[in-house]
Parts: C-alpha cells; sequence; structure tokens
C-alpha cells in the first residue's frame, strides 16, 4: 500500500485554486449588485452646477415664502402669493434615498392661494427629499426640502 504524500507544491496549487474561486465568485456576486445612483447624468448635472446655484439663490431670496412641509397626511408645497395670478410651470420630485425604485414627480399646479397639495398616502414610511424647479416669466428657481414620514 503506497501512502501519498501532502507536499509544498500541492499545498500551494489548492491555495491558489481556492483563491482564484473566491476572487471569480465575488467579482461575479459584485457585478449583479444593483447601485443607486442619485441621478443617472451625474456628469451633466455637475456641468451646469452654476446654473443650478443661481436657481438656489433666486429661490433663497424669498425667503420663507417658499415651503414644502408635510402635515396630515399630504405635503404642503407654498409659494409667494403673487405667483398665484402668474403662469408657472414646474415639477414636483420626490427622491426617497434609499430606494431610487420609489422615486415619482408630480407637475406643479398651485391654486389660487398659490398652494398645492400631494398626498403622502401611497407613500412609504422613512426619509423623502422634495425638489422643486419652477419657472416664471422665462426665470427659474429651484427649492430642496427633506421630511420623514412616520
Amino acid at each position: 500500500m503506497k501512502k501519498s504524500k501532502f507536499n509544498w507544491g500541492t499545498g500551494i496549487l489548492i491555495t491558489i485554486i481556492v483563491f482564484m474561486v473566491i476572487t471569480i465568485g465575488t467579482v461575479v456576486y459584485l457585478m449583479n449588485q444593483d447601485v443607486d445612483l442619485v441621478v443617472r447624468d451625474y456628469y451633466d448635472k455637475g456641468i451646469h452646477h452654476q446654473e443650478q446655484i443661481d436657481r438656489m439663490n433666486r429661490a433663497n431670496k424669498m425667503g420663507d415664502e417658499v415651503s414644502i412641509s408635510p402635515e396630515n397626511g399630504f405635503v404642503r408645497l407654498v409659494l409667494p402669493k403673487s405667483f398665484a395670478q402668474k403662469s408657472l410651470i414646474g415639477i414636483i420630485q420626490f427622491y426617497r434615498p434609499s430606494d431610487s425604485k420609489k422615486d415619482f414627480a408630480v407637475a406643479l399646479s398651485i391654486d389660487t392661494s398659490a398652494q398645492q397639495l400631494i398626498s403622502t398616502k401611497d407613500m412609504d414610511r422613512g426619509y423623502w427629499k422634495v425638489k422643486l424647479n419652477w419657472t416664471r416669466d422665462s426665470v427659474e428657481y429651484y427649492k430642496e426640502s427633506s421630511f420623514v414620514i412616520n
């Protein structure tokens, strides 16, 4: 009966094979993971960042006249009263940082008191960001707010 010996060459070969299997398995696993980006076109957003800062500054000059706040099952958007008589074009984006599949957008449609209510009934509990972009008389504005739905 012949006894097989375990030598250095066999040990090194087994170590290399185990290392390769673990490395390939890790690469395959990581390549199949979902990556949620804040926005898909972040390069383009970076190029136009100064324009975004200008929009934010114009909205900030209005002070507390622009507000986005959750209350009693709704998100209340309030714009200055002077905007009620003007034609506004805009979009309200609801951004869920933990799951981009839950993101959605609503068209800006204020009433005569320059307010808009959006129901939170279909929104999941947790942290949300609201991004409001609007245009009045060819001037663009931007306001961002965040809140938690309990």
